[in-house]
C-alpha cells in the first residue's frame, strides 16, 4: 500500500454517516484526488467480494460456463447477486497474514452489502481483533481517513483486486499518522446482516481434475444477522443441512473455503488458491 500524494480533495466536512455518503457518492462525479474523512458506521472484520469484479464478469460468467447441473448453476448466480464477504485478510497466525502491512474490513449499517471497505494498518488491526472478540464480532465507530479509489492506494491490486463495494471506493488509513484514527463508539448495533458460506467441490470431481474452475465447484449459503446469536446457530444448522443435501446427491464434498471463523469447518485451500478461483486464474498447468 502506498500513501498517495497530494493534494487531497476536501469537499467532505464533518462526520459522514456510511449510508449518506454512499448516496453521496453514487450521486457526484469521481473522486481525483483522496478526500480526507471521517465515517460513522459499523466496522466489521470481513471484506465484501468485488461488486466491481461481480457487476463486470457475473453475467458472463453465469451463461458461459458449462454448469454440471442445475442447482450448482442458482448458487453461485445467488452467491454472485447478494455481495457476500469474506474474513480472509484477518489470519493473522498464518505466515501470510504475520507479514501484511493492512488488513481489510469494512464499514457498514445493516448489511454488509451496505458497505464501503477500509484499509486498516497491522498494528491498528491487531488491536481491533481483541475489540472483535469481546462483543458480536463488529464494532461502532468513527473511522478517519482517506476515502478514494482503490487504485491511488495499491499500484498493484493484490487482494484488494477481489474487493470493493460502491464504485471502487475504499477508506485507507497511515499507521504514521496520527490524525488517521478508529473511535470505538458507545452505540449499540441492533443488526448486521450478511452471508453465511461455504466453498465445497465433490471428493470424485476433485481427484479426477484438481485443476478446478467455478463451474466444478458448489457455493452453499445462508443469510444471516451476526448481531444475533440464536439467528447464527439457526442459519448454520440451514447451512448443514444443504450440506447434507448436496452430499446425497455427490457424495463425499470438500470444503475449499468459507466465509469466516463462525463457520465450522478447515478449509483445504489457502486464501491465495481460492482468490486464483474466483479471479479465474487458477487452472490446469501445462
Amino acid at each position: 500500500m502506498n500513501d498517495p500524494s497530494r493534494p487531497w480533495d476536501l469537499s467532505f466536512h464533518g462526520v459522514e454517516e456510511i449510508s449518506t455518503l454512499r448516496k453521496k457518492l453514487l450521486h457526484i462525479e469521481a473522486l481525483k484526488d483522496p478526500s480526507f474523512i471521517t465515517v460513522r458506521g459499523t466496522l466489521y472484520p470481513c471484506a465484501l467480494l468485488s461488486s466491481g469484479w461481480w457487476e463486470r464478469e457475473s453475467r458472463a460468467i453465469s451463461s458461459e460456463l458449462e454448469w454440471k447441473d442445475r442447482l450448482q448453476k442458482w448458487l453461485f448466480i445467488g452467491f454472485d447477486l447478494w455481495g457476500p464477504s469474506w474474513d480472509f485478510s484477518w489470519d493473522f497466525d498464518t505466515q501470510t497474514g504475520g507479514s501484511r502491512s493492512h488488513f481489510i474490513a469494512q464499514i457498514g449499517e445493516g448489511d454488509e452489502a451496505n458497505s464501503l471497505p477500509v484499509i486498516i494498518p497491522c498494528e491498528k488491526a491487531k488491536k481491533l481483533r481483541e475489540k472483535f472478540k469481546e462483543g458480536w464480532g463488529g464494532v461502532e465507530v468513527n473511522v478517519r481517513g482517506l476515502l478514494g479509489h482503490r487504485h491511488q492506494f495499491a499500484k498493484e491490486p493484490g487482494p484488494l483486486g477481489l474487493v470493493g463495494g460502491l464504485l471502487d471506493y475504499c477508506l485507507w488509513l497511515n499507521e504514521e499518522d496520527k490524525e488517521h484514527k478508529i473511535t470505538l463508539l458507545a452505540d449499540k448495533t441492533e443488526i448486521y446482516s450478511g452471508y453465511l458460506w461455504k466453498c465445497m467441490v465433490p471428493k470424485k470431481w476433485f481427484e479426477a481434475n484438481k485443476s478446478l474452475c467455478l463451474s466444478d465447484v458448489y457455493f452453499l449459503w445462508e443469510h444471516t444477522n451476526f448481531t444475533e446469536k440464536d439467528a447464527i446457530r439457526y442459519n448454520l444448522d440451514s447451512l448443514a443441512r444443504k450440506e447434507e443435501y448436496v452430499r446425497s446427491l455427490q457424495g463425499e464434498l470438500i470444503l475449499l473455503q468459507k466465509s469466516s471463523s463462525l463457520v465450522p469447518g478447515e478449509p483445504l485451500w489457502s486464501t491465495e488458491e481460492f482468490y486464483g478461483l474466483l479471479t479465474r486464474k487458477k487452472g490446469e498447468e501445462i
